[in-house]
């Protein structure tokens, strides 16, 4: 099982959720000039761990940002 930090989650929530592959598709599509340095080595680790993953682990997430848990 893959493990996401609440940062990592948060970011993800930013982009298309509905599928492993469009979220993949839309980090890998954001011109990386548009973000910070962080960002973009954020973005590259998480493309990385959601390659990894399967459709159903990815299914299985909650991604949701941490804000709207209050």
């Amino acid at each position: 099982m893959f493990k996401f930090t609440v940062e990592e989650t948060n970011f993800m929530s930013y982009f298309d959720t509905s599928s492993r592959k469009a979220l993949i598709h839309d980090m890998k599509t954001t011109p990386l000039n548009d973000v910070d340095d962080e960002t973009a080595e954020m973005m590259y680790r998480l493309v990385r761990k959601l390659e990894k993953m399967t459709d159903d682990e990815f299914d299985s997430l909650y991604i949701m940002p941490d804000s709207l848990l209050y």
